[in-house]
């Protein structure tokens, strides 16, 4: 009887364990969402020709925070007014967008990357910093075609 016992118990204890790593995992999933972004599509462009690349961010955390939002790109791009980083402070709800002004002479993968940061941006009082177990950071690429 006692093995039937032991059997039961770590049938039960696996089944447990299975169940706390999926709640787990879900949970990562959320987490992950903390910051949305998105980038505005872009019609196809000819070589050289200025197109804008617009991304929209959104801060799902529960309080003001800074976010820093930077280009990325799959191959090397012009910015014809510069390459701009920036730095603002993200209250949860409110989406901001960020521009760019970028050329390129071949399709290329363009996009934004928005990250937590630890700078006090956000005014005095709102200023939040996620825990370290929540500091995601969002990235969204789209593809630049470049036609002749």
């Amino acid at each position: 009887m006692s093995c039937l016992q032991a059997l039961c118990s770590s049938i039960v204890a696996m089944f447990l364990g299975l169940y706390l790593q999926l709640l787990t995992t879900g949970e990562a999933v959320d987490i992950q969402k903390l910051l949305d972004v998105n980038v505005v599509p872009m019609g196809p462009a000819k070589p050289g020709e200025n197109i804008e690349l617009a991304c929209r961010i959104q801060s799902f955390w529960t309080a003001c925070t800074a976010v820093k939002v930077y280009t990325q790109s799959n191959l090397t791009i012009d910015f014809p007014l510069g390459n701009f980083n920036y730095t603002y402070c993200a209250c949860p709800g409110e989406t901001k967008t960020f521009y760019w002004t970028i050329q390129s002479n071949r399709t290329v993968n363009v996009g934004c990357k928005a990250v937590f940061l630890l700078d006090n941006v956000c005014p005095e009082g709102q200023n939040s910093v996620p825990p370290q177990s929540k500091r995601r950071y969002g990235s969204n690429m789209k593809t630049l075609k470049i036609s002749n």
